[in-house]
């Protein structure tokens, strides 16, 4: 008499007779580029009377599109499918992959991917045609410390990405329709990249709503736009990171949320562009020749317990200006922070002063030491300092040089 359990192993390989087969294209065992989930043998799991009920299920597993026990890919293989990964995965030095349309891996809750090359043997996550955008990308959930892209490639990612249940991914707050990328580090998620090389990609080079534990010397190029990253990530970028011939070239910053922790900004050799209103809660340090663009309405603010220190030099100014140059088209900086730490020099502020209850490129509530600056563009008041009882904004100016304001300076009491 067959066993239930051998009655049920049988009905489910039936099941995923047809669905494995057809997925899995013909292959021969001395192919350059084999499928690194190997299709199921059907012959073999329902004609060897040799197999235990146990080896069974292990077939199955083998050619399951879960990953649920540590396992190391090496050699050149090609992806099928999308993947979930449940466990660590390490690659080897020298590891190619090569994705189907579609194809993609997913790195679950208690999963890695530890991919782990040399400058002499990179591991490559490629294509096997090589159209932007034809294959979906590495989408990490995990916040492992294991997740790691060391001397990698990626290339013609960024095609249609859904979530694990099939709907499509969550997006951060404002987007109106979700963007693709190479590589997400989702909310909660963490990823060290390092000297990793991105390219050809339809959507974003990288999108980061989590953590970044490390990001250096990394070049990403040919995308539509190179990183879309949440405030606290950014001060993780190095000035030997690189991001250019894109359809645009600059950062876009995601609104989650306050900058939350101390952070140094760098300048990428591309504008950041802060879309929404933004807060920073913590201490920020923006270096010589960062420039940031404000998006339409947007608003810039200091915290009390917060600073912003932003010290350029007369070849490297800071900008922080308008993504349209049209007066008032954001609505400027409000400083609440009593810190010493206020410091600006060689900082051009344009555009800000709309709508709003500030109306001023800067409006000063706290304390402000600010020499070799440049204030333009604003339809209302270019510095606006307010010494209301209660408030007492304190400001500190040498050598500002104003243009086009309707009020160049104002104090309001």
């Amino acid at each position: 008499m067959v066993s239930a359990s051998r009655r049920s192993l049988a009905g489910c390989a039936l099941l995923l007779t047809f669905t494995l087969a057809a997925a899995a294209p013909a292959w021969a065992e001395d192919d350059a580029c084999p499928p690194l989930i190997p299709p199921l043998d059907m012959q073999k799991l329902f004609t060897d009377t040799t197999l235990t009920d146990a080896e069974r299920l292990a077939l199955m597993q083998e050619s399951s599109r879960e990953i649920r026990k540590p396992v190391t890919w090496s050699g050149c293989h090609i992806v099928t499918d999308k993947i979930d990964i449940f466990d660590k995965v390490t690659i080897a030095p020298g590891t190619i992959l090569k994705f189907k349309e579609n194809a993609g891996l997913d790195i679950q809750n208690g999963g890695a991917l530890d991919a782990q090359g040399t400058r002499d043997q990179p591991v490559t996550f490629t294509a096997d045609d090589e159209t932007p955008g034809y294959w979906y990308g590495l989408y990490f959930s995990s916040n492992s410390s294991k997740n790691r892209l060391i001397y990698t490639n990626i290339s013609y990612a960024g095609g249609n990405q859904k979530g694990t249940s099939g709907s499509v991914m969550k997006r951060a707050i404002g987007d109106p329709k979700p963007p693709t990328r190479a590589v997400m580090v989702d909310e909660g998620a963490s990823l060290r990249m390092e000297n990793t090389h991105i390219t050809n990609i339809t959507g974003y080079g990288i999108e980061v709503l989590g953590a970044l534990r490390g990001f250096s010397t990394n070049k990403i190029d040919h995308t539509d736009i190179p990183a879309r990253l949440q405030p606290d990530a950014v001060g993780m970028i190095d000035t030997n990171s690189t991001f250019s011939d894109s359809t645009k070239d600059q950062i876009d910053l995601v609104a989650l949320g306050a900058l939350n922790h101390d952070a140094s900004w760098v300048d990428a050799g591309v504008p950041y562009i802060w879309h929404y209103s933004e807060t920073i809660a913590a201490n920020l340090e923006l270096q010589p020749g960062v420039e940031i663009r404000m998006g339409n309405d947007a608003m810039l603010s200091i915290d009390d317990n917060a600073s912003l220190k932003a010290i350029g030099t007369e070849d490297k100014p800071i900008t922080i200006h308008g993504v349209s140059t049209t007066p008032g088209s954001w609505s400027g900086i409000v400083l609440n922070s009593k810190s010493d730490q206020n410091i600006w020099k060689y900082v051009r502020i344009a555009d800000g002063g709309g709508d709003g209850y500030f109306k001023a490129n800067i409006y000063d509530g706290g304390n402000l030491d600010i020499s070799d600056s440049w204030i333009e563009n604003s339809p209302r008041a270019g510095i606006r300092v307010d010494k209301n009882s209660g408030i007492q904004g304190r400001i500190t100016m040498a050598d500002i040089h104003y243009k086009d304001n309707q009020t160049d300076y104002l104090e309001t009491k």
